[in-house]
């Protein structure tokens, strides 16, 4: 018999309801309307291959100009929609002026995969691929893909964004590097 009175049912009780509420709450939250703890900090460095193998890349060797930092995944929808856009900003900024650098990282992907992305959209940048465990996604907190960082010319992140990238997004956030 249940005491409707006991402490024990209560706590249980409120416990219950309270990881309800909790759940409820994650489960509304929008991913795009929390703020990064990175904002304002050093991006977290790392090392990464090229797609098709011939070079490595160090983030910290692009300190002194802007980098937009981009992860995206052969099987995601979005990325394909943003895909022209990032070739295109890094066409205008990166290749032909040298003026912002342009990094894609594929997560929870397969190279080959990720090869026929690069080649179907003629992606010029740097496109690497994280490791299996995903290291340097969980190092930038990704919630899912596309997901863009901007960085500043010292290597601090001054704005991220989840979802897909317009044009008028890139020229806005990198105008004062211009």
């Amino acid at each position: 018999m249940i005491m409707w009175t006991s402490w024990k049912f209560w706590t249980a009780w409120f416990s219950i309801l309270g990881l309800i509420a909790l759940l409820a709450f994650g489960f509304t939250t929008d991913p795009k309307k929390v703020p990064s703890p990175l904002i304002g900090n050093p991006a977290p460095d790392f090392e990464i291959s090229a797609l098709n193998g011939a070079a490595k890349m160090r983030l910290s060797e692009l300190k002194g100009k802007p980098v937009l930092l981009n992860y995206w995944a052969s099987w995601c929808q979005e990325c394909k929609v943003e895909a022209h856009v990032l070739e295109a900003f890094h066409k205008k900024y990166g290749l032909a002026t040298e003026q912002i650098k342009v990094v894609g990282i594929a997560i929870q992907d397969t190279p080959d995969k990720a090869q026929a992305f690069a080649q179907r959209f003629g992606k010029s940048y740097f496109l690497g691929l994280d490791d299996s465990n995903g290291n340097i996604a969980l190092d930038y907190g990704i919630y899912g893909v596309p997901e863009s960082f901007f960085i500043d010319p010292e290597g601090i992140i001054f704005y991220k964004h989840i979802g897909g990238v317009t044009a008028e997004l890139l020229e806005k956030q990198f105008k004062p590097f211009l």
